[in-house]
Order: structure tokens, then C-alpha cells, then sequence
């Protein structure tokens, strides 16, 4: 048996390797020999195993109730072998301090920065690894088939690392798939791949920066703060938008409304509302002199009138952030859910890998088989047959190719999901659709007139294609119909009134708005940010009031006014710390940079801001003093509580009955607000 290259360039470290190397293999096999495949999940395993062997395999079982092996014949470039298929349950190890520094009290947290990490396997793993020891013992290679991302390749380095514990010099192969559909999977099977020992090493470098300032400034703050608070588990938050919102200073304007309402014979009276150029005024009385002019001299003339074709753009192919955007407020499930479900619908074979930065199509994409077979579906089939008829036009090409993976796109027809899994499918397939349309056309028209010194503007819109919104109904498009005005023709308005408003506060995030700002300021990843807010709700750093909007705890409210304080010169709570961690970490895996690096470099600065901290700690004393409430946390997790002028969370409805829309920062407000002649505006729940 000959397999190329030899286990020299098994492993590819720095950038000329990474730049040079073909990280593609060409198999050689000799007769009887033994492949042993290692899958990231036991679903992952079995459906490979179905797929390579078309379902005729003998399964064995291990000393894990999940993990099986799958064994059959599979033939490479003419050859036949044994394979082995199994599974591991996600990461099969990890890292911790020794026992020497393991008890909070045994050592000041500042050396954890310093101390030695030991890596292990944790119990519920042992007979994972004891099942990849036992199979690797009579295998001649190494086959990897976890799930092809950051995370996938560093799970694929722990088994490598496992295996050859028992066979040092057993050689490697990896598979690279997008789907879980026999083509992508064969394929994988016959053409494979180099483990990525970069990205292995970014993997690794990441786990052991989170362990070391993660115990080191929970300990500090903990060890530290346990008298003043309740729950040492409640920590640091994102509380930006809420301090903006708490900090808001509402203030009346006014603005000036027209109206013109057309009689049409057997038809109902046509109003058509315009809207003032200015927009609003924060003076009463400069707006009531220009009130009082248009009231002198009220006929209007029209300027002009502006009719042109628009389009509403079809949305670009779908990437993970995009679906867990979209996702949240479309599906109404969290992010989690979303992943969670996507991933489990990527398993089964009915969509590409939900995990990709990728939102182009490559130009040798194959659209229409994956197109014919959705068109026997009751609720878009025709539709989909439409797009083979000719209303077919290629995708828009977004910004971002992580050259891993295609966008999410449906790989296998189904009409026989329910519930969530539905609404993903549904989604994912729509979307796919909707990215394969023409954009949606319309008409147009703008009409400005001039009442004495003052400009009025509205506009009328007549769809006259809906294309992509046919299918893809998560977009909308509204029609508005306005009389048919002439350049130059005059009239009297039916309503000229001066109404007033309240400029009103920044709503609160929303998980879409959450992952929009995390996916702007570089905070995790398409893998890992649905994960980071499932633990920010987890460990109470925030809340969730009714199932829609973040509000943080006075506690995590409390350490940000306590780390401002402090002056940190790279802050803790804002997102720089985050992007520079990402951005080396993807230096690692191109190569730029080693994982020894990183390691130093980014402890250092942490050990840095460690110190001032522990010198300025008083001040984060002094915060959560003034700022903890334990009771204000109770209601709050409940739904409840007081925030922006005492309103209620339930309602978002104030004292003073003002409405709450977005709007922006602190001091004249400059947001959207209520009209209504001189009167309060309607609440909103």
C-alpha cells in the first residue's frame, strides 16, 4: 500500500508550506487493507457509512451507547479496502490547570496567566477514545470526516493525536465535503486532503487564551466582588444599547402635515398624504411662523413629478450570519434553535453545511438539478418550474468567499418536516429560490409641490413584477397608490395642520440586531456566535423580556460603569480585545503567525490590563455599590422591572403614555416620533 505525499507533509506549518504545498492526495491502494474514518457525530458517521457503502454495513458496538462502527467494503481508484467508519461526540478533549492551581484559593489569579495547562479526556469521552485506539490498531489510515470548519479541523487534530498515541507514524487523510448527498460524499471519499495542522494550531491557541483570562478574571472579580453580590456566576455584559436608551433625553417637535383627498366616482376618496421637507422643527415658534405663512397662502403647486422604474433587490445567497439574522425574526426562534436544527437538517442530507462566511456562487455551480427537484413541492413547485421556464437569472455575488464551502443552499427535496425543522427547511429552500429570481419591478413616481415658502414630498409605488417575492415571502414590498398630479397643476389641500412629537429612545437589542453588531465588531464567529449568546442568557449576564429584547442585569451593568471607570487604554468592554484575537487567529491560519505567538503576545496585553485592574479594583467596588440591586435583577429575569423613565417591560408603554421607537443617542434625540395635531401619540405594545 502507497499513500502520497508521506507523513512528512502531513502536517504543514508556516507560510511557504502553506503557500507551495497541494494539499490534495492522490490514493494508491493496495488489496485487504483497512481504513479507519472518524466522523465529528454518530448521526454524521451512520449517514456517510449509508452513503459509501449504499447501506450495506455491519455495525459493532463500543463502549460509548452512541458512538458505533460501521464496517464495509469501499473501492478507491479501482482498489478495494476495508473501511471503518466511526465517530467521536464533538471535541474528544480538553484543557485545564493543574491540580496545584485548580482550587480558587490555591494560588492569586494573576498566575494563572503563567501556569502550565495539562490537556485531558474527560470521563464521558474515555471510551470514545479507547473505541479510536482499539479500531486504529489495525488500520492503515486515518481517514477524517468531521465537519469542515475552524472547529472540524481542530477536533480532526485530537484525533490524529489519539490515534497515533497507539500507531506514531499511521498516515492521515481528510475529507472535504459540503453536503451530505452521495456526490460531495464519494467525491471526499476519492479525492483526499491534507489535515490543516494551521488551523489545528488556531483551534488550540484560542482554547487556551479563553482558559487563562477566563479563570484568571473570573476568580479576580469573583474572589473579590462574592460580598457585594448575590450570584458569583453573573459577570460582564453588552449593555451599550441600554445605557444609550436610559441616557435618553426626549424632546417635543413639530412639523408641518398636508393632505389631499380626490373624489372618484363609484370609487372611494383617494387621500394622499405629503411630507414636509424639513421634517420637523425643535422650535415652536419658527415652525408656527411657517405654519401660519402656508395657512395665509395655501394653493399648491405642483413643482414637480418624477416617474421611474425601481427594482427591490433580490437577496444575496446565504451565509450563516445571514440565517441566524434573518432566522430570529422571520422563524421566531433563537439562534441556537436555528444551528442547532440546520446543522441536524445538514446531517440528514437535505441542505449544503450551515457553517460558512461564503455568499457567491462559484461560476460552475450546477443550479437547475437542485431547482427541478423542489418543483414538486404544493407550496413553491411552481414557482421553482417557473425558474426552469426561463425566469431564471443568476445570483448576486456577495463580498465574501471563505473558498470552503458554498452558501446554504437545500441539497434534497422533503415535504414530510413539521414544526421547526420546517420553518428552517422552508427558509433555507425559499431563500435558495428566491436568490435564483429576478428582482422585484415597480413604477415610481415622486411629487413635490410648494405651499407659499414651504416643500412637500410624496411618493407613489405600483408593483408590476413581483419575481423573487413570490417565493421568498420573509421580504416585503407595499404598493401606494397617490393621485395622478400634473407638473404645474394647483390645488387646495384638505388637511394643512402643525402636529407635535416626542422624539423617543433606542429600542432595545434584539438577538437579530445582537449577531448584526457582534457579525460589524468582530465578536466570534458564524460557528461560535449563536453559542455566545446562548451563554449570555445561560450565565444571566442579560435577560430576555418577552422572548424579543436583551436588558442587562444591574450587575453586568454595574462592571461596565466599573471598568469605564477604571480606563482601561484597550477596554475590556468594547469589542477591539475581540477583533485582534480573531484577526490572529486567522493569521495562524494562513500561516502568518504561530500559535507560540499569539499565545505570548495576547497574554501579555491581558497580564497588562490584569494588573491595573487589581491596582484600581476599589473602583469596580464603588460601581457595583451604587449600581447592584438584587431585587431590579429578579424582576427583570422575570419580564418585569424599571427602565427609561419607569415603564414596564411588558408594555414598553412610560408613565406619560409616550410611544418608544428608535431613534438616537443622548441629548436632542433626532428620531422618529408621534404625530397627531397637537396630541399624544398612540402607545405601542
Amino acid at each position: 500500500m502507497q499513500w502520497l505525499p508521506g507523513p512528512e507533509f502531513q502536517y504543514l506549518a508556516g507560510r511557504e508550506n502553506k503557500r507551495n504545498l497541494d494539499r490534495s492526495l492522490k490514493p494508491v491502494l493496495d488489496g485487504n487493507m483497512r481504513v479507519l474514518c472518524v466522523a465529528e457525530k454518530p448521526r454524521a458517521a451512520k449517514h456517510i457509512a449509508e452513503i459509501l457503502s449504499q447501506s450495506s454495513f455491519r455495525t459493532q458496538n463500543t463502549g460509548n451507547q452512541y458512538v458505533k462502527n460501521y464496517i464495509f467494503d469501499y473501492t478507491v481508484n479501482q482498489r478495494t479496502a476495508s473501511f471503518v467508519m466511526t465517530s467521536v461526540l464533538g471535541h474528544l478533549t480538553d484543557i485545564d490547570f493543574p491540580s496545584t492551581h485548580k482550587n480558587w484559593q490555591s494560588c492569586d489569579p494573576g498566575d494563572l496567566f503563567r501556569s502550565e495547562t495539562v490537556e485531558y479526556i474527560s470521563e464521558d469521552m474515555k471510551q470514545v477514545a479507547m473505541n479510536l485506539r482499539e479500531q486504529v490498531r489495525f488500520a492503515d489510515i486515518l481517514f477524517i470526516w468531521t465537519d469542515c470548519d475552524r472547529e472540524g479541523e481542530g477536533i480532526g487534530g485530537e484525533v490524529v493525536q489519539e490515534c497515533r498515541k497507539v500507531k506514531p507514524h499511521i498516515q492521515v487523510w481528510r475529507a472535504h465535503f459540503s453536503a451530505m448527498q452521495p456526490g460531495p460524499i464519494h467525491h471526499a471519499a476519492q479525492n483526499p486532503k491534507t489535515l490543516d495542522e494551521c488551523t489545528v494550531q488556531a483551534v488550540m491557541t484560542r482554547r487556551e487564551l479563553d482558559l487563562r483570562t477566563g479563570a484568571a478574571f473570573t476568580r479576580l472579580q469573583t474572589l473579590n466582588l462574592r460580598g457585594y453580590v448575590r450570584d458569583e456566576k453573573m459577570v460582564i455584559s453588552y449593555v451599550d444599547q441600554y445605557l444609550r436608551r436610559e441616557n435618553f433625553v426626549s424632546e417635543e417637535f413639530w412639523k408641518i402635515n398636508v393632505a389631499y383627498q380626490e373624489t372618484r366616482p363609484n370609487e372611494p376618496p383617494l387621500r394622499t398624504s405629503f411630507n414636509w421637507n424639513r421634517v420637523r422643527s425643535f422650535d415652536r415658534h419658527t415652525c408656527l411662523a411657517l405654519y401660519n405663512q402656508c395657512v395665509s397662502h395655501p394653493l399648491a403647486t405642483v413643482t414637480n413629478v418624477t416617474r421611474k422604474n425601481v427594482q427591490k433587490w433580490k437577496p444575496l445567497p446565504l451565509a450563516t450570519l445571514e440565517l441566524q439574522k434573518t432566522g430570529t425574526k422571520s422563524l421566531r426562534m433563537t439562534g441556537e434553535e436555528i444551528m442547532t436544527i440546520a446543522q441536524g437538517l445538514y446531517t440528514e442530507g437535505y441542505i449544503s453545511y450551515p457553517r460558512t462566511e461564503t455568499d457567491q456562487y462559484d461560476d460552475t455551480f450546477e443550479f437547475m438539478p437542485l431547482i427541478q427537484m423542489q418543483t414538486q413541492h404544493p407550496e413553491w413547485g411552481q414557482h421553482a418550474q417557473g425558474l426552469i421556464d426561463g425566469n431564471f437569472e443568476t445570483p448576486r455575488r456577495g463580498s465574501n468567499n471563505d473558498k470552503a464551502h458554498p452558501p446554504i443552499h437545500p441539497t434534497a427535496f422533503t415535504s414530510a418536516l413539521t414544526g421547526n425543522q420546517k420553518k428552517v427547511y422552508d427558509f433555507v429552500v425559499r431563500r435558495f429560490l428566491g436568490c435564483c429570481g429576478k428582482n422585484a419591478q415597480g413604477d415610481e413616481t415622486v411629487v413635490t409641490i410648494s405651499i407659499a415658502t414651504e416643500t412637500f414630498e410624496t411618493k407613489g409605488l405600483v408593483i408590476k413584477q413581483k419575481n423573487y417575492l413570490e417565493v421568498y415571502i420573509y421580504d416585503w414590498w407595499s404598493g401606494r397608490t397617490i393621485s395622478d398630479f400634473a407638473q404645474g397643476q394647483q390645488f387646495t389641500p384638505s388637511e394643512l395642520t402643525m402636529d407635535t412629537g416626542k422624539t423617543t429612545p433606542p429600542e432595545l437589542l434584539t438577538e437579530s440586531d445582537l449577531i448584526g453588531k457582534m457579525e460589524q465588531n468582530g465578536i466570534g464567529t458564524d460557528a461560535t456566535i449563536s453559542d455566545l449568546i446562548k451563554k449570555v442568557l445561560m450565565r444571566q449576564y442579560a435577560f430576555k423580556v418577552s422572548q424579543k429584547f436583551f436588558i442587562p442585569s444591574t450587575l453586568g451593568i454595574a462592571l461596565v460603569r466599573g471598568y469605564e471607570d477604571v480606563g482601561l487604554d484597550e477596554s475590556l468592554i468594547k469589542p477591539k480585545l475581540h477583533q485582534m484575537t480573531e484577526t490572529d487567529l486567522k493569521l495562524i491560519c494562513q500561516g502568518v503567525k504561530t500559535k507560540d505567538q499569539v499565545l505570548r503576545e495576547s497574554v501579555s496585553r491581558y497580564q497588562q490590563m490584569f494588573a491595573q485592574i487589581v491596582w484600581e479594583f476599589g473602583k469596580l467596588v464603588q460601581a457595583v455599590r451604587r449600581y447592584y440591586d438584587v431585587a431590579e435583577d429578579e424582576r427583570r429575569r422575570r419580564g418585569h422591572g424599571r427602565f427609561v423613565g419607569h415603564q414596564d417591560l411588558n408594555t414598553g408603554v412610560g408613565d406619560d403614555g409616550d410611544t418608544t421607537t428608535t431613534t438616537g443617542a443622548r441629548g436632542r434625540g433626532r428620531g422618529r416620533g408621534s404625530r397627531g395635531g397637537g396630541t399624544r401619540g398612540r402607545p405601542r405594545g
